[in-house]
């Protein structure tokens, strides 16, 4: 092997070696590398990343959404292993990018690696009429998050060699991990950049946050972010993966400047348990509440991957000195002896350095109207899952509104917007047109009915949405009246058939002629208390409950905040004015002391 030179080595000892397991992004709707397929299952998981995740998983293609800049996005998601608990350790790592490159494609296959458009393969490869819209227009066939020039590199340079394998022999490229020996590829994405972190070559993605049960690595992982950190990589001796061997092979060694921008949060993450993809101890989904930049970007993907580690070994420390059958503290399928019997071990070594990770669907960063205030706080209400019933749309979930509980003030605005798709299951369970999702919004008086009151009759001042026609909008999600039938109209027409009825795609009733995506846009909302809501057409048996709850608090007038910050200002002012005192009458010879003595017309007192 390469002799490993001392200062990567040195670096190399504190990398995590991940250990990773199934984990589901809800919202934003993540893909499982699926895209528009019908089945229960995926097509292909080698299609953009490799996400080791179960093929059942997922949310099919739907329309993408846009946040505006500085807006408050909750992340959601579910891990099958535990996070806080004693029996192993655990970190959740969350990540953007965005580029001209990023899109979700209009095929299940994957990009091809041989990038010659003259024999007809090419990755940018574009097609006419866009198949998931309709659309007369040219769009790209192949999906790609990282860059066909990130793999190039990825699979020319060598692996770090100073890594721990265990016993395994993984090829010499950064394509080859103990996790992924053979360098399987999946899109774009290098095998080396997705199991380790922090990555010690340049990456495409930026850090949100670290959420982790060990706060004491926060300041490793917040100095060695690339948002703060510079990246070197060798060009003209693309095999070096270091300053050493680059530059003694007359390459350059390149250092990529930092994102610059501020380092990842990194917090303690909640208390899950093992073999359960469910909710925190709190009751309530794992998620996280993220600030979007405040500049606009365009074609960005969240991505989510889950750190699950065993202490069999000291995965801090470990490294290649330990590789090796006789060397390694964990082999594959070891035989132990407990009282004298011999037993198996079920141990996979490349399973112990597994990456399981999800990625959103494409979405968009907007610039705020002019008339926002950047300082003007902005929510995000979203809709997550997918039609069915917890047992069809497993591991996925079923229809909810995200954040499920809102709390904002009379000046925040809230973006509410949701995209669903037309392809789930057909004989998943749920209401209206077969495979579809569609959401709205009506007003409860309490979460434990499931029956509006009649006509919404509400006081002014208890309505959630006090203007009737956004009203209107956001309960007929998006329908117009010209394209809507009467149930007795689709009777006439139909005849007694019900199930015929509640499908027809002119069932306004039933949000059937409405869009797939949604957008009820920036809302202020005027009456302050608890509001209760729910959809009108997702809450059967089947499914139940798609309802949700807003608190508006009163804001607090400019005169209230000035007096505070004035009242404030002047209880710091009397303290320092009482600290100076003490020091003035306990040090009578120094200036303070002296001015004391004048002010207080007092001498100090002879012994």
């Amino acid at each position: 092997m390469k002799k490993f030179k001392s200062l990567f080595f040195i670096f190399c000892l504190i990398i995590i070696n991940y250990i990773l397991c199934d984990v589901y992004m809800h919202n934003p709707r993540g893909c499982n590398n699926r895209l528009n397929e019908s089945g229960q299952n995926r097509d292909n998981n080698n299609r953009l990343y490799d996400t080791q995740n179960n093929a059942k998983g997922g949310y099919c293609w739907g329309p993408e959404m846009y946040f505006y800049t500085g807006s408050i996005l909750q992340i959601e998601w579910s891990s099958q292993h535990s996070c806080g608990h004693e029996n192993a350790e655990c970190e959740l790592v969350l990540q953007y990018m965005c580029g001209s490159n990023v899109r979700d494609g209009r095929t299940t296959q994957t990009p091809p690696d041989n990038n010659d458009p003259t024999k007809g393969e090419s990755c940018d490869e574009k097609i006419s009429p866009d198949p998931l819209t309709g659309e007369n227009e040219q769009v790209f066939k192949f999906g790609m998050h990282e860059s066909y020039e990130f793999y190039q590199e990825c699979k020319n340079r060598d692996r770090n060699n100073g890594l721990f394998l265990a016993d395994q022999r993984p090829g010499s490229a950064s394509r080859n991990t103990r996790q992924n020996p053979g360098g399987t590829r999946n899109g774009f994405e290098c095998p080396e950049e997705r199991d380790y972190y922090p990555y010690w070559h340049p990456s495409p993605w930026k850090d949100i946050a670290i959420l982790t049960n060990n706060i004491s690595r926060c300041e490793f992982y917040k100095t060695e972010s690339q948002n703060v950190q510079v990246k070197g990589h060798c060009s003209n001796y693309t095999r070096a993966n270091n300053k050493i061997d680059c530059e003694t092979n007359k390459g350059i060694w390149n250092e990529d400047s930092a994102w610059n921008i501020s380092a990842p949060d990194c917090i303690l993450n909640e208390w899950t348990r093992d073999n359960h993809l469910g909710n925190a101890m709190s009751g309530l989904p794992q998620t996280f509440n993220w600030t979007l930049p405040n500049i606009a970007l365009e074609n960005c993907v969240i991505r989510l991957r889950y750190n699950i580690s065993t202490t069999d070994y000291d995965n801090w420390n470990i490294d290649s000195r330990s590789n090796g059958k006789d060397k390694s503290p964990i082999v594959q399928d070891a035989d132990i002896n407990v009282a004298g019997r011999n037993l198996t071990m079920a141990f996979n070594t490349n399973q112990a350095g597994r990456t399981f990770q999800d990625r959103s669907y494409v979405f968009h960063i907007r610039d705020r109207p002019e008339s926002i205030s950047s300082n003007t706080r902005i929510y995000n209400l979203n809709v997550r899952g997918k039609r069915g019933n917890i047992v069809q749309v497993y591991p996925a979930v079923e229809y909810d509104f995200v954040p499920n509980l809102l709390n904002v003030n009379k000046e925040d605005l809230i973006h509410i917007q949701w995209t669903g798709c037309d392809t789930n299951p057909q004989n998943n369970d749920g209401e209206g047109t077969r495979g579809t999702d569609r959401s709205n919004i009506i007003q409860l008086i309490d979460l434990n009915k499931n029956y509006p009151p009649e006509n919404q009759i509400f006081s002014q001042e208890k309505l959630l949405f006090d203007d009737s026609r956004l009203r209107d909008t956001i309960a007929r999600a998006g329908q117009t009246d010209d394209i809507c039938l009467s149930y007795s109209q689709l009777r006439q027409e139909i005849g007694d058939n019900k199930d015929r009825i509640e499908r027809d795609p002119r069932n306004c009733a039933k949000l059937n002629a409405g869009p797939a995506y949604f957008d009820g846009g920036l809302i202020k909302l005027n009456n302050s208390g608890k509001f209760n809501y729910m959809c009108s057409r997702n809450n059967n048996f089947s499914n139940r409950s798609q309802k949700g709850t807003i608190i508006v608090e009163e804001s607090m007038p400019s005169w209230a905040i000035a007096l505070i910050v004035i009242g404030s200002l002047l209880v710091v002012f009397i303290v320092a004015i009482l600290i100076a005192a003490m020091y003035g009458y306990t040090h009578p010879n120094s200036s303070l002391g002296k001015t004391y003595q004048k002010l207080t017309k007092s001498s100090p007192e002879v012994a």
